[in-house]
């Protein structure tokens, strides 16, 4: 089977959460769980609560569980084992991260970051600078909100160490050209951290194909248990400062970079994830021994055009009207956005976002409103002054253009009310 088209219905089978007659668009702020997540969790949890790899039946299957769960995780985006981290929270690992690599910088270093991204992968790099490093910013277009390759090499020199930037916009929901980006920074000599937690809902990462240094997301926000997931190339593990307790340096390398170990039955429950992503893939293009992260492109492929789908119907009822603006891209273009639509009410007084969710919501519409941690872009294109901050509307693969149509049907409600 080579499927052509989505089957949502068949996806949202696997949710029992979508039984609640609620249209749910908080997506972009995590995504529900599947039966194979929950169940995953509950067997853990009922059986194997116990220390893993004790020397008892009940310790080895949990040590096999969570090796497991580590090694597709890796395969699905294309990594080694020895290179993921899997963490409480992005924004954890990256703190963790910055913290592991200050001891490879020296004083009058630059690393350069965004004012585009989401405060994981902003605030942690800007905390090292009363260290002695330099943190220049490379900031967004003041109309569009979306960054401009064009304007970094101005940035980068001999100095710089570090180029942190998104994926994806979690406001503005814009594509980056990581790859593209990446090969200029690696011509300067300096690194890259990416961060795809915007993007990982929506397309397929391989982080061999990008390039990218270190790359990180958030697995409950692509179905999975609240966890993040920290890549970095084999390459720098080791100049790494150890995060962990002194003893386990290198047992393995990565484990330094996991501060108290794995949560354990939440990790191990993340095959769950795998085998709903799996499912989806089986259902759409039958059996075969595809490599996972190639399983996930064309997955992926199929995700990407269905919600484009939603979010053109989205922003085509936006575009007619005159009292509601999309902070970001106004076409559903696959190829240039993710299906994660801001918005913001234009009336005489500006219009407060957060009124406007709250009317939407009274209609079986479930999304929020605020600046979503992406407080320095709203604050810099003027919208938190103005609006304070976008109600968001994170379309996913399991909404349905009936939905879509529920939320458009709530907003033309709200606005008139």
């Amino acid at each position: 089977m080579n499927a052509t088209t989505f089957d949502v219905d068949f996806a949202r089978s696997h949710f029992p959460q979508l039984a609640n007659a609620r249209a749910f668009f908080e997506n972009a702020g995590g995504s529900l769980v599947p039966v194979q997540v929950i169940e995953a969790l509950n067997d853990y949890v009922s059986r194997l609560q116990v220390q893993p790899g004790g020397p008892y039946p009940q310790g080895r299957e949990a040590a096999e569980r969570l090796q497991a769960t580590r090694e597709r995780l890796a395969a699905m985006i294309n990594a080694g084992e020895d290179e993921i981290v899997i963490g409480p929270s992005t924004t954890v690992n990256c703190y963790v991260l910055a913290q592991a690599l200050r001891p490879t910088l020296a004083a009058g270093d630059e690393i350069v970051v965004t004012n585009q991204d989401h405060e994981a992968n902003s605030g942690a790099w800007r905390r090292l600078e009363p260290t002695g490093i330099t943190v220049r910013e490379w900031r967004v277009d003041p109309d569009s909100g979306e960054l401009d390759p064009g304007e970094l090499p101005a940035l980068l020199n001999q100095r710089t160490r570090l180029v942190c930037f998104p994926h994806v916009s979690n406001i503005v929901g814009s594509l980056n050209d990581v790859a593209a980006i990446t090969a200029l920074v690696h011509d300067a000599g300096a690194r890259v951290c990416v961060d795809g937690v915007a993007h990982a809902p929506h397309r397929a990462i391989d982080v061999r194909a990008l390039g990218v240094d270190f790359y990180f997301f958030s697995l409950y926000k692509i179905c999975g248990p609240h966890l993040g997931l920290l890549y970095v190339a084999r390459e720098h593990l080791a100049a790494l400062a150890n995060q962990n307790h002194y003893f386990h340096d290198d047992s393995p390398p990565w484990y330094k970079l996991n501060p108290g170990g794995q949560q354990h039955e939440v990790s191990a429950a993340a095959v769950g994830l795998c085998d709903y992503l799996d499912s989806l893939h089986a259902h759409h293009f039958g059996a075969g021994e595809v490599p996972a992260h190639r399983r996930m492109a064309q997955l992926f492929g199929l995700i990407a055009e269905h919600e484009s789908r939603l979010a053109g119907q989205l922003l085509e009822f936006v575009n007619r009207r005159n009292d509601l603006r999309v902070v970001g891209r106004t076409v559903a273009d696959p190829a240039e956005r993710v299906a994660t639509v801001s918005l913001v009410p234009l009336d005489s007084g500006g219009g407060q976002s957060s009124a406007l969710a709250a009317r939407v919501t009274r209609h079986a519409v479930s999304l929020d409103a605020g600046h979503f941690y992406a407080h320095r872009l709203l604050r810099d294109l003027g919208v938190l002054a103005r609006h304070g901050g976008v109600m968001r509307a994170g379309m996913f693969h399991y909404n349905t253009p009936a939905e879509v149509a529920r939320l458009i049907a709530a907003l033309e409600e709200a606005l008139s009310s």
